[in-house]
Parts: structure tokens; sequence; C-alpha cells
């Protein structure tokens, strides 16, 4: 079932979720969303994601080779390490030379600097930044 509202901001920028659809997601105070916001298709999208309260999403935003097989070697090293991914998004820098992938995942088991050091041993990445969320 859709549910189509209308709603508003207020004056603090902060937006009110509906009751009918908090309850239909299973959205309670502690529940995290994640917001994508496309500038160029003027589109808003809100998902509730499953993480822990404790739990905080990291982004990477990882530079990897534009050749066959460079973005499915990235992400077997993320699940040999046992990350899931929440969302990710990639784009061609350079034609046959570099891309981009966008990574947002719950933040790992493991010291970031070390998730980096394996994203560029075992999974080529050329180079890999955290951003703050």
């Amino acid at each position: 079932m859709k549910e189509v509202r209308i709603i508003s901001i207020d004056d603090r920028g902060r937006l009110v979720l509906p009751q009918v659809v908090r309850k239909s997601f299973g959205i309670t105070l502690d529940t995290k969303l994640m917001m994508v916001a496309d500038t160029e298709m003027k589109e808003i999208k809100i998902t509730p994601v499953g993480l822990d309260k404790d739990q905080k999403p990291i982004k990477l935003r990882i530079t990897i080779a534009d050749s066959p097989g460079s973005l499915a070697k990235i992400a077997e090293t993320f699940g040999t390490l046992g990350i899931s991914l929440m969302y990710g998004e990639s784009a061609i820098l350079e034609k046959n030379k570099t891309a981009l992938w966008t990574v947002i995942s719950p933040t790992p088991n493991i010291p970031l600097n070390e998730l980096k050091e394996r994203l560029k041993n075992e999974g080529d990445a050329i180079k890999v930044e955290i951003v703050p969320l």
C-alpha cells in the first residue's frame, strides 16, 4: 500500500512523518533513517535502516580502476570482512582509468585504518577516504 501525504517543514528545518507511516514501518524514537537527496532529479528518499541504536554508519569514498571486475573485487573484500552495505553508488571519474564507489555501511568491527589497508591490498582500491556523516 502506498501512503501519499503532503508534509511541511517547521521553522527549525524538521519534518514530521505521519503516525500511520511511522507505525507501518515500525519507526520509533531509536530508528535510524537514511536520506538520499538527488539534486539533479530533485528527489529525496528516506529509508529506515537496520542499525542498532549504538551502531554508527560510516561513509567511504573508494577510488578504483575503471576496469571490468574492479567493483566486484572491492565488494568481495567487504564480504570477506563481514561488512554489510547499506548504500552504494558508483561513477566513472575518468573513462578506462578511475571510478569512484561511495558506500555507506555500519561501522566495522575492525579499526578503520586496517579497513583502509585491506581495501587497498585485497580489493585493489587506489584511494580510500572516510567521510563524516
